[in-house]
């Protein structure tokens, strides 16, 4: 008797752990589309961003093929299967608000909210990003950059 309720609370903490945090919102997801990564981790310690380490740990950025500049993830909400995000862009002279949805396992949506439009180096060009995009599952949280 005494094995069947150890058993038993022991696959009922695990199924509440599980429960607690889902995994979608932590590794690297790419839009092939446009060339974007997008590397978030916030459910965990968060993501160092490659050349500016000065700012610590994040929930997370999105970044470009061939391109030095990011949009920071400085704060964000988690809900049951969204996330409101708060992101800058690396000079600090552009912010929004967006939405992360999970829309199966494997592929996440992007939503750009209020503020200014999403624009990244493209070829010495800026190229504005759509309002919404569709990202791609790639690689897990233990092997973002």
């Amino acid at each position: 008797m005494k094995k069947t309720v150890l058993i038993s609370i022991c696959i009922l903490a695990v199924m509440v752990c599980q429960a607690q945090t889902n995994g979608f919102f932590c590794g690297s997801f790419y839009n092939k589309e446009y060339g974007v990564t997008l590397h978030i981790d916030f459910e965990g310690e968060g993501v160092e961003v490659p050349r500016h380490e000065i700012f610590g740990p994040l929930p997370g950025y999105l970044s470009k093929d061939g391109s030095g500049f990011y949009w920071l993830i400085t704060s964000v909400e988690v809900k049951e299967n969204s996330a409101v995000m708060s992101m800058i862009n690396d000079y600090g002279s552009e912010d929004l608000t967006a939405t992360i949805t999970i829309k199966n396992e494997s592929i996440i949506t992007l939503k750009q909210g209020s503020g200014s439009s999403i624009k990244m180096a493209n070829k010495g060009k800026w190229l504005k990003l759509p309002s919404s995009m569709q990202f791609q599952f790639t690689a897990s949280s233990s092997t973002l950059p």
